[in-house]
């Protein structure tokens, strides 16, 4: 089932960047390129780590339990911030339609 575009990103929704969409490291920055050329930059490490793990596999629930493993975080805390960015990256067009785990 997919969400509305817009809507607020579920715990057992499937972050999947949207075809032509690519993050590359770039000196010292991280660069998030969409189809058109535009690009997003400026992220933070576990932004960075985030966007790395949305392959279409993880839901953002798992996502987020790995990135409170790997930075030794509060889990509850970083779901909280996870699901924010992915809903920001959904309305800038980064990541496909929302979906959910069956």
């Amino acid at each position: 089932m997919s969400a509305a575009p817009g809507a607020n990103f579920g715990v057992d929704h499937v972050p999947t960047p949207r075809e032509g969409v690519s993050g590359q490291r770039f000196g010292s920055d991280y660069i998030v390129l969409d189809a058109e050329g535009r690009t997003l930059r400026g992220l933070n490490p576990t932004a960075i780590r985030i966007w790395e793990l949305c392959d279409g596999k993880r839901t953002a629930r798992s996502v987020a339990e790995q990135v409170a493993r790997e930075y030794k975080m509060e889990p509850s805390q970083v779901l909280t911030d996870t699901l924010r960015f992915l809903t920001d990256l959904a309305r800038l067009g980064l990541i496909d339609e929302l979906q959910e785990v069956r």
